[in-house]
């Protein structure tokens, strides 16, 4: 890898539209990979959107308008500064295909003769729950005339197993699958559950309907015909106003809102187990990092997460909108809660090693330019077709 004459540090430039304290699975992983790949010996910039409030956690921002409901993030500004950070990386790294700012960093990067990692987050299934005309129509449009291209002219890497599968049959694109570098995760409390004690149910996530989050009230609600328990609900988005109207009347629902990585740290750490109702996810986040604590999870079968419970667990791994096997799960755990413990504690060693492995794999990929498309053409291993949708 090269550098600029003036240090021995490779340069890398990180490039995603929101970043911490914006919460979520990107930006948790432009953090941990910023911190991890100095750690390894990069000089690592990181350039986003610049958000309506607060300080984000980014070296450079550019102006940003943000459209509709969702709060896309659009730039409207800021292009020469992302010329200029892009001139002084040997590689980019850009994350999230349905932004724009990422996708342009690709296409400007290639111009000057970059490398750039496109970093893949979600799994590649179909937004079954959300906007027809937002994720369906002008998302599918959005990604043919600017995330494919970009793609095409980068080397994909993704951050989950499905998200591998999900690039061909998506994009037409061969990722190469990094673990999630861990970050360092706090010791969990070695909780215990007396028989008559409530449950302590932790919820977190964006509140959006692919994250299903109004399930998790449900499931928890029908819980309680056969044992006390307690829900606490955390995150943001469009949901939340339902989700407090349902706590008005419900004395065991909180909805508490977002919170910062370790608040969210000290209640999953705390409670008896957390609870994932997600129907379409890739690494799931909620899931991987109490498990790879040792808290008991009950989570629903996509993304990467049945990789995450050995054989034993796997019961607790249920498909979504099968409220009964959630039902029947959340129960056999509490019904012999301090034998399950000790299993998922073993359980954590294994996601522990597997995924701390992470900053390694992708500074390995960062080092090794072999499979960089040429010429704006994708490698023969990543050779496709775009997808008929």
């Amino acid at each position: 890898m090269s550098a600029d004459a003036g240090s021995s540090k490779p340069r890398g430039l990180i490039v995603s539209s929101f970043v911490l304290p914006h919460a979520g699975g990107v930006e948790q992983f432009v953090d941990v990979a910023a911190r991890l790949l100095r750690g390894e010996g990069w000089h690592v910039r990181v350039l986003a959107c610049r958000p309506r409030t607060g300080e984000p956690q980014a070296d450079v921002t550019v102006p940003t308008r943000f459209l509709g409901t969702a709060g896309w993030p659009l730039p409207v500004g800021g292009w020469r500064l992302l010329w200029r950070e892009i001139g002084t990386a040997d590689v980019v790294i850009a994350n999230g295909t349905r932004h724009l700012l990422p996708s342009v960093a690709a296409l400007a990067a290639r111009l000057r003769g970059k490398r750039v990692l496109f970093v893949l987050h979600g799994s590649g299934a179909p937004f079954s729950t959300s906007s027809f005309f937002y994720h369906r129509v002008l998302g599918r449009l959005f990604e043919r005339l600017v995330t494919w291209p970009a793609l095409r002219v980068s080397q994909p890497v993704s951050l989950s197993q499905v998200g591998v599968r999900g690039s061909r049959s998506r994009y037409g694109v061969v990722a190469t699958y990094v673990p999630f570098p861990l970050r360092d995760l706090p010791p969990a409390t070695r909780t215990h559950l007396e028989p008559d004690e409530p449950l302590r149910i932790v919820w977190v996530g964006r509140l959006y309907g692919e994250k299903n989050p109004v399930a998790a009230v449900e499931l928890v609600e029908r819980v309680r015909l056969r044992r006390a328990a307690r829900l606490e609900v955390y995150g943001s988005g469009p949901l939340l106003e339902a989700l407090e109207g349902l706590a008005r009347d419900r004395p065991w629902l909180a909805v508490r809102g977002p919170r910062t990585w370790e608040e969210i740290q000290e209640v999953q750490g705390s409670a008896h187990l957390c609870l994932s109702t997600s129907l379409r996810e890739a690494t799931q986040m909620a899931v991987l990092e109490p498990l790879a604590r040792g808290v008991p999870v009950v989570s629903t079968r996509v993304g990467d997460a049945p990789g995450y419970y050995e054989r034993g667990l796997r019961a607790f791994c249920v498909e979504p909108r099968d409220a009964e096997a959630g039902v029947e799960a959340i129960l056999a755990l509490a019904d012999s809660y301090d034998r399950y413990r000790e299993r998922f504690a073993t359980n954590a060693h294994e996601l522990v090693r597997r995924h701390r492995d992470g900053a390694r794999r992708l500074a390995a990929v960062l080092d090794s330019p072999g499979s960089m498309p040429r010429d704006g053409a994708s490698d023969e291993r990543g050779r496709a077709e775009l997808p008929v949708t």
